[in-house]
C-alpha cells in the first residue's frame, strides 16, 4: 500500500513538471505562442525585373535621300556631335517651293470660288420663301377667282358646276377635285405660314417640294375642268367661250408658277452640284499641297538620333543619287544591351525605366546605370517561351564596356514609397484571393485569418498591402512544410 502511494506521488510530480515545461514553451516570450510573426510596417517597395543580356555595339545609322537633286548645303563634318533632328544636308528645293506657292494660290482661288458658290446657294434658299408664297397666290387666284363663275358652293363640301357636261366623268371629277382644291389650299396656306427667311434649309426644301406637288394637282384639276367645259351642254356658246377663257387664264397662271418653282429647284440642284465639284477640287489641291510639302521635307536629311558623324560624302553642288548613303551617324551611347524578357514580366517594364547593370567581367561591385530604350512589340519564342526583345542603353559612356560582355540587369519597374508591407512569406493565395494570419493574443485561438489586397512585390522579400491590414498589426509567418 505504501509503495502505491509513493508511485502515485511520483507520477503526479512528473506530470506537473511536464505541464510547467509545456506552459513555458507555449508562452515563452511574454505569453506569445511559439509562432514566427512580423509587424506590418511602412517601407519603400521597389519592384525589379532581373534578366541577363549581352552587350552589343550600337549600329550606325546610314542616311540617304529618297529623291535625287543638287546638294545645296552641308552642315556637318566627320566627328561632329549632332542632336536628334539636327539638319545635316539639304538639297536644292527652289522648284518645289515655287510649285508649292502656285498650288497654294490655286487652292486659295478654289476656296474663294467655293465661298461664292455657297453664297449663291444661300441666296437661292432665300428665294424659296418668296417663290412659295407667290406660287400659293397664283394657285389661289386661279382656283378661287378666275374659275369662280364655273361653280356654285365653291367652298362647301359639295361644289357644283354651273353647267352640265355630256361627259359625266369629267363633270363628276371636276366637282370632286374642286373640293380637293379647297382642302389643299387651306392646308397649304397653314404650312406656308410656318415658313420664314430664317427657316432651316431642310424645311425650305420640303416647302418647295410641297409647292411643286400642289401646283401639279392644280394643273391636273384645271385640265379636267377644261375637258368638262369643252363638253358643256346647258350653256350658250358665248358662255362656253368665256368659261374656256377663264380656265385657260387659270392654267396659264398655274403653269407660270410651276415654271418658277421648277427653275428655282433646278438652280438649287445645279448650285449644289457645283459646290460638290468645287469641294472635290479643293480636296485635290489640298492633297497636292501636302504632296509637295512631303517632297520638300525629303530634300532635308536630318539625324534621327543624337550621336557622332562617322561618314560624310556630301558636297555642295554635287548631285545626290536616290538611296545612296551620304552620311552615317553612330549613337552617343556606343554600346547597348539586348535582353529577352519573358511574357510574365514584360508588362512590368516600360521604355524609360532605369536599370542597374553589372558585367561578369568586373563582378557585382561595379555597377553601370542604363535605361530601357525600346521593347519589340512582336514576340520571340525561346525554348517554347514567348519573350520580347528589349534594348537598354548605358547612361554614360565607359571605356570598360566591351562588345560581347554578359550583362546582369535589374530593371526598376516601379517604386512605391511609405506603404504598408509584410514579408511575402506571410501571404497565402487561395482561389485568386490573398490571405494573412493575424496574431491576436486576446482571443482563445491567438490567430485570425483575414483577406487582404496586395500591390507591388518587392525584390527584398516584402510586398505591399493596399487594403485589409493596419500598420502595426502582427502577421504570422507560416512554417515551411517539411
Amino acid at each position: 500500500m505504501f509503495k502505491k502511494v509513493i508511485k502515485s506521488k511520483t507520477f503526479i510530480s512528473v506530470v506537473a513538471v511536464l505541464a510547467v515545461i509545456f506552459i513555458y514553451v507555449y508562452f515563452s516570450g511574454g505569453g506569445k505562442p511559439n509562432l514566427e510573426t512580423a509587424k506590418a510596417e511602412r517601407r519603400t517597395i521597389t519592384q525589379t525585373v532581373s534578366e541577363t543580356g549581352n552587350v552589343k555595339p550600337v549600329q550606325s545609322v546610314d542616311l540617304a535621300f529618297q529623291v535625287g537633286g543638287r546638294i545645296a548645303g552641308v552642315y556637318v563634318e566627320v566627328g561632329d556631335r549632332v542632336a536628334a533632328g539636327q539638319v545635316l544636308v539639304k538639297l536644292d528645293a527652289s522648284q518645289l517651293n515655287t510649285q508649292l506657292a502656285k498650288t497654294k494660290a490655286d487652292l486659295q482661288t478654289q476656296n474663294a470660288n467655293l465661298d461664292g458658290s455657297r453664297t449663291g446657294l444661300t441666296n437661292y434658299y432665300g428665294d424659296i420663301y418668296d417663290t412659295i408664297n407667290s406660287a400659293y397666290a397664283s394657285v389661289n387666284n386661279a382656283i378661287r377667282v378666275k374659275i369662280d363663275d364655273l361653280f356654285t358652293g365653291d367652298e362647301t363640301a359639295s361644289p357644283q358646276l354651273t353647267f352640265t357636261s355630256n361627259n359625266s366623268q369629267y363633270q363628276n371629277d371636276s366637282q370632286y377635285q374642286r373640293l380637293v382644291m379647297r382642302d389643299m389650299l387651306n392646308s397649304w396656306i397653314q404650312e406656308t405660314n410656318t415658313l420664314s427667311q430664317t427657316t432651316s434649309t431642310d424645311e425650305l426644301r420640303h416647302g418647295l417640294t410641297l409647292a411643286q406637288s400642289n401646283l401639279f394637282k392644280a394643273q391636273s384639276f384645271l385640265d379636267t375642268l377644261m375637258n368638262a367645259v369643252l363638253n358643256a351642254l346647258t350653256i350658250s356658246t358665248s358662255t362656253t367661250e368665256a368659261y374656256k377663257s377663264d380656265v385657260s387664264s387659270a392654267r396659264s397662271e398655274v403653269s407660270s408658277a410651276i415654271s418658277s418653282i421648277s427653275a428655282l429647284n433646278q438652280s438649287i440642284l445645279a448650285q449644289e452640284a457645283t459646290i460638290n465639284s468645287e469641294e472635290a477640287g479643293i480636296q485635290s489641291y489640298e492633297a497636292s499641297v501636302q504632296n509637295i510639302k512631303v517632297q520638300i521635307a525629303n530634300t532635308t536629311l536630318s539625324s534621327p538620333i543624337a550621336g557622332v558623324i562617322t561618314t560624310n560624302n556630301a558636297k555642295v553642288g554635287e548631285v545626290a543619287v536616290p538611296n545612296a548613303v551620304l552620311v552615317s551617324v553612330i549613337s552617343d551611347s556606343k554600346f547597348e544591351i539586348d535582353t529577352n524578357i519573358p511574357e510574365v514580366d514584360i508588362a512590368k517594364v516600360a521604355v524609360g525605366n532605369r536599370a542597374q547593370v553589372t558585367l561578369d567581367a568586373y563582378g557585382n561591385n561595379v555597377v553601370f546605370d542604363a535605361v530601357v530604350t525600346s521593347i519589340d512589340p512582336g514576340e520571340t519564342i525561346i525554348e517554347g517561351v514567348a519573350t520580347y526583345l528589349t534594348k537598354l542603353q548605358f547612361v554614360k559612356p565607359d571605356s570598360r564596356i566591351k562588345s560581347g560582355m554578359t550583362a546582369n540587369i535589374d530593371i526598376v519597374s516601379a517604386i512605391h514609397n511609405d506603404v504598408i508591407s509584410v514579408p511575402q512569406r506571410a501571404v497565402e493565395k487561395r482561389n485568386n484571393q490573398e490571405y494573412v494570419l493575424i496574431y491576436t493574443p486576446q482571443s482563445t485561438s491567438s490567430t485570425e485569418e483575414r483577406s487582404v489586397t496586395v500591390g507591388l512585390h518587392g525584390n527584398d522579400g516584402y510586398l505591399e498591402v493596399t487594403s485589409g491590414l493596419n500598420e502595426g498589426e502582427e502577421v504570422v509567418i507560416p512554417k515551411p512544410s517539411s
